[in-house]
């Protein structure tokens, strides 16, 4: 019987340790998400500049999660303006 209660504290403290392992890289695993989100976030142009220039525009950006695949890009020229829209996840 004592060899029994030993074996099932082994596996309780063996799953306790793999809970704890999980929930880190779990941890990890987000704050690198929301790391992404701030970096797409930095090198995504200014909704500000694209209304300037197309006051009837909008910008229409909703990730399915956290961070998205797809991003938009925006440059004015002298006499001209350019946008893209583009989907980078491949689905």
């Amino acid at each position: 019987m004592r060899s029994i209660l030993v074996q099932e504290d082994q596996l309780n403290a063996d799953l306790m340790q793999s809970k704890q392992e999980l929930e880190q890289k779990s941890k990890e695993t987000m704050d690198s998400i929301i790391y992404a989100k701030r970096i797409q976030e930095a090198i995504l142009p200014l909704r500000e500049r694209i209304l300037e220039s197309r006051p009837e525009s909008f910008v229409f950006d909703l990730p399915r999660d956290i961070v998205s695949g797809d991003f938009y890009w925006f440059k004015r020229t002298e006499n001209k303006i350019f946008i893209a829209s583009v989907d980078c996840t491949g689905h």
